[in-house]
């Protein structure tokens, strides 16, 4: 079998069973290579919704194995963990569960991967689900970096580890349980991913691009729902850091910036206008998203060391 899709969830019950349905429809021939198989494995990480109805309910219409598991709520780190370890391909691919992928997703995954000499990872495209409405900030947030950052992608062939976006990733089953596969200790979002990734480019393994490789993000995202999350993640850097100091400079540790009282009230003024204005075409206040970005997660920084 060369794939194993694994698919962490947490109480998103309906956009899960539309990322399978989209599962179902795959491709499973490769060209000039023949067809090939996969497996989904979905890790309920102890939800209170119908998670697990709706998972069963597909069973058996599902054209390729389908495997629920529970565990108690552990975070996504655990939940890929344990979905890894139950796999049997020769491939995994992590999904998310508001990724819907197109109908020829794994196989260009699997293409990557046949093309390379080497053991590589991959990332794929995760656009905006078409049904939403993106705005100015969603797209910021999807292309500069900040969630992810495609558009700063200089070399498909070489990309940096911190790339390594686990809504879309395959990587070979064997190396990723080699490594240990992700930390536990990280139970907020945003930096389980990017260890595992310095830990696989010390090695000597490469990130590499394939943009054709699409699935579709159907998590719509605010200014305030972004701003709670980089005051999250600037928190738990110091996770990251204490793990691995080489990683300072990159994380802005341990030396980050501090705001003065005047600062932060402009910086509190601005959050509050371009929430208000996010929707409209006028003003435009996108030139101040990065500013603010970084004021907030300058912020977690701030809380992550008082603790």
């Amino acid at each position: 079998m060369e794939f194993s899709v694994v698919i962490p969830t947490y109480n998103r019950a309906a956009v899960l069973e539309s990322t399978l349905r989209a599962l179902a429809r795959q491709k499973t021939t490769l060209e000039a290579k023949g067809a090939f198989a996969f497996e989904v494995i979905v890790v309920d990480d102890g939800s209170r919704d119908d998670t697990a109805r709706r998972v069963r309910s597909l069973e058996g219409e599902f054209p390729a194995p389908l495997l629920y598991l529970h565990q108690q709520n552990r975070r996504q780190g655990a939940a890929r963990n344990l979905g890894s370890r139950r796999a049997a391909g020769e491939l995994l691919l992590f999904l998310g569960d508001d990724t819907a992928p197109d109908p020829d997703f794994l196989a260009q995954h699997l293409a990557a991967h046949r093309e390379e000499p080497e053991p590589v990872t991959v990332i794929g495209y995760t656009p905006w689900a078409p049904r939403l409405e993106a705005t100015r900030f969603m797209r910021y947030v999807g292309e500069q970096g900040w969630q992810f950052g495609f558009s700063l992608i200089e070399d498909p062939s070489d990309v940096p580890f911190n790339f390594l976006y686990t809504s879309n990733l395959s990587l070979p089953r064997e190396l990723f349980l080699e490594v240990g596969g992700f930390d536990e200790e990280f139970q907020e979002y945003g930096w389980e991913d990017v260890e595992l990734g310095w830990r696989l480019r010390r090695r000597g393994v490469r990130l590499i691009y394939r943009d054709s490789a699409v699935a579709h993000h159907d998590h719509p995202t605010t200014i305030a729902s972004f701003v709670a999350r980089q005051r999250r993640v600037g928190a738990s850097a110091w996770t990251l850091y204490r793990k691995h100091p080489d990683l300072g400079g990159f994380l802005g540790l341990p030396d980050y910036r501090r705001y003065g009282w005047a600062e932060r009230l402009r910086m509190t003024l601005l959050t509050w206008a371009c929430r208000l204005t996010e929707r409209r075409r006028w003003p435009d206040l996108s030139r101040y998203y990065p500013d603010l970005m970084s004021y907030h997660y300058c912020r977690g920084l701030k809380d992550g060391n008082g603790r």
